[in-house]
Formats: C-alpha cells, structure tokens, sequence
C-alpha cells in the first residue's frame, strides 16, 4: 500500500556511494573524499505527494556543483556500493528507472531545508525554506514504488533527513537566542552541536 510508506521515518539506505559515509542511525549522509561518488538512496519508497526534507549540514566552496536530487523505481538494494556509478547525472538518469537534477547553487547553502515530492502524474516539485518553487522537473513514472534519489556532489558535503514538524528556540552559549528546526532523530545537544557550525537564525 502505497499510502502506508510515510508512517515510517526516512533515513538513508544501506547501500550507497563509495566516499558517502552515514551516521550511526542513517539519517546524515556524508562524503569525504573527492567531490563524486556521493550517490545514495532512501531506505523506503516515498509515496505520492510525501514530502522528503533534506538540511544542508556542511557545505564547502572547494568545488563546482551542488546536489542533485530525484527518484528512482529501481530497488537500491539490488545494487552493490561498488556497482554505483561516480555521478547520479548523467551516470544513472542514463539508465531506465531514475530521474534526478542538479538543484540551484543559490539554494544550496548550510541549515537551507529542502522538500521535494512527487505527484501522481509524474511531476517533481520542490521547496526551500518553505516556500515552494514550482515544478523540479517532469516524467516520472508513478506505475511502481519510488525511492527518493540524492548524490552528494561538489560543494555539498553533507546532508540530512530532516523532521520540519518540531522548533526550537534556545538560548546559545553567547547568549544570542537562536531559533531552529529540530532534527529527526536528532536529540537537543547534538541539534545545537549543528548549528554551531552554521549560520543561525534569531528569534523574534
């Protein structure tokens, strides 16, 4: 049943590229060498219109590129870590079955929360922040299960499933009063842990 997908949280799959590196509950991805092999996979289909929310945890300006995003109706487990290819685009979306685009530079930037989902008949939208920005791209076959696609590529380093249902407002160590997105997962130490490497937002 389709619509029974989402009463599970997302985390990131098993198999993944050969420089990603997952945290011990699966829900942060990162990558340390090079700027490819980054490719990885959601550990469960994503059922129409279900939001998938992804934070910009580190990003750097080493490279050229950002993060690429999609589906694919290809089970990731029927895939070994060295079979992956070094690049979701155009190495995989060459292949029947996937579908991914490289998101805007400008929206790439740490503590950003990305969504995305696909609709019935085929369409990717996507968000940032909130506010939704249309149509990502279209043609997605809708016909079977559909795993949420990503590659870690250029100067995103890391990224994470994220829980946008649950804020919080504290007071940081310089006494600045700092609002945020709790993590899914993710209890309060480690999400301040976070923020201390980003730009932060204040309360109001």
């Amino acid at each position: 049943n389709n619509g029974s997908y989402s009463d599970y949280p997302l985390t990131f799959h098993k198999v993944h590229g050969q420089n990603v590196v997952l945290n011990y509950d699966r829900t942060r991805a990162s990558r340390g060498d090079s700027f490819c092999k980054g490719i990885c996979f959601s550990n469960r289909p994503v059922a129409i219109n279900e939001r998938v929310y992804i934070r910009f945890v580190e990003t750097c300006a080493s490279w050229s590129g950002v993060l690429r995003f999609g589906f694919t109706n290809i089970d990731p487990a029927t895939f070994s870590n060295a079979e992956l290819p070094r690049y979701a685009c155009p190495d995989l979306t060459s292949m029947s079955g996937n579908w991914a685009k490289a998101l805007g530079e400008r929206y790439a930037e740490c503590t950003n929360l990305l969504f995305f989902y696909i609709t019935r008949n085929g369409d990717v939208r996507y968000g940032v922040n909130g506010v939704e920005k249309g149509v990502f791209f279209s043609g997605v076959s809708t016909a079977g299960p559909l795993w949420a696609l990503l590659d870690i590529y250029g100067n995103t380093v890391s990224v994470e499933f994220a829980n946008p249902g649950s804020n919080a407002c504290y007071q940081s160590d310089t006494g600045v009063q700092i609002y945020e997105t709790q993590y899914t997962h993710h209890d309060y130490a480690s999400n301040k842990g976070t923020l201390g490497t980003c730009i932060t937002t204040i309360c109001v």
